[in-house]
Formats: C-alpha cells, structure tokens, sequence
C-alpha cells in the first residue's frame, strides 16, 4: 500500500492467496507486524493494514512464513528461517 491505496496490480477477489505477512507505519508513528493465520491474497492483505489506518504498507514475504509468539500460543517451529525480527524492551 502506498499513500493509502492498495496497489492497482492487487485485484480484490484474486485467487491468489498464501500466508502472508507485512509492516505498516501507523499514523501515530507506531509500527504494525501483520501475518495472516488463513489464506489471504494481497489486496485483502493491503486492505487490512489500510483499515488499520496505515498509509504504507509492505509486504514481506509469503510461503515461507512462521511466527514464534508464545505470549499468543503461536509457535510455528517447523521449517528455515530467513528473517528474525525481534521486539525488545528495557527498562
């Protein structure tokens, strides 16, 4: 998504679904981690972070997704992981 509007090669309705999982800048300044637990095809990912409220919009990758989250009983550990991104907090 750029400046609020999903890209016009994403097709709403496209059967074209995977995994997915993006980022998105809030209009606070925070940053929104999205990944989808079903099949979703781009423009309904897109549409996701617009009605979040994010102008932009990246996709990261597809297929090849896995969440480690244990806060949320979310812990894929099958497969190779080729991006690792991290939150931590200090006090």
């Amino acid at each position: 998504m750029v400046n609020g509007k999903v890209h016009p090669a994403f097709k709403e309705g496209s059967a074209n679904v995977n995994i997915r999982n993006g980022v998105g800048m809030l209009p606070d300044g925070k940053v929104l981690f999205a990944m989808s637990k079903t099949l979703v095809n781009l423009y309904d990912f897109s549409d996701f972070f617009r009605k979040a409220g994010c102008k932009n919009a990246l996709f990261l990758d597809g297929f090849v997704c896995r969440t480690y989250l244990p806060q949320k009983n979310w812990m894929q550990t099958d497969g190779d992981f080729g991006v690792i991104i991290a939150e931590s907090t200090t006090k």
